[in-house]
């Protein structure tokens, strides 16, 4: 079954405008869009649970050419300070199963078709956080906790790590 959205998307008459602004309102989008034909109806979706719009509108006109040229003039103009995307509108059969419909599905046969892959990255990441943390251990500080009272009258601590050389004569010495 078809519905009047479907068939304006099938005329191309339907035109998505993404990229709006809090600020605008069905009237500025209609404002905005009438100078390249005669309008049908203007759509903002809003947020079922905060009641604003969603960033995005449809927007019907009466003939494609005017829809057409809405989209050669509106793509990539600014409103508000926001850079439009203005382009034909897809069929709601489309996006009725949602974007991540399909996904557990996606990852599924990706995770099939790489796996050998993926695990032999997981093993030299570790490898790699192993080795970092056998050098990390190796090195020798001197660990040194400082107090102080701050002017609120609170004690705060902090610690500060020294590097403790091997090699004495690695260290600079003062004459």
């Amino acid at each position: 079954m078809s519905t009047h959205n479907d068939l304006a998307v099938n005329k191309k008459t339907l035109l998505y405008v993404g990229g709006l602004d809090e600020k605008v309102d069905e009237k500025t989008v209609h404002a905005a869009f009438v100078p390249f034909g005669e309008i049908v109806n203007v759509e903002l979706p809003r947020d079922a649970l905060t009641h604003h719009h969603r960033g995005f509108a449809f927007v019907e006109f009466e003939e494609p050419e005017d829809a057409g040229h809405a989209i050669d003039n509106m793509n990539d103009s600014e409103l508000y300070g926001r850079v439009l995307k203005v382009n034909n509108a897809r069929s709601s059969a489309m996006g009725r199963e949602g974007v991540w419909a399909h996904a557990g599905s996606w990852f599924e046969r990706n995770l099939q078709e790489n796996a050998g892959e993926v695990d032999s990255m997981i093993r030299n990441e570790k490898n790699k956080d192993n080795e970092e943390e056998q050098k990390t251990s190796k090195k020798r500080v001197r660990v040194e906790e400082i107090a102080y009272v701050r002017k609120t009258g609170e004690l705060e601590t902090y610690i500060r790590e020294h590097p403790i050389h091997k090699d004495p004569k690695s260290r600079k010495t003062k004459k």
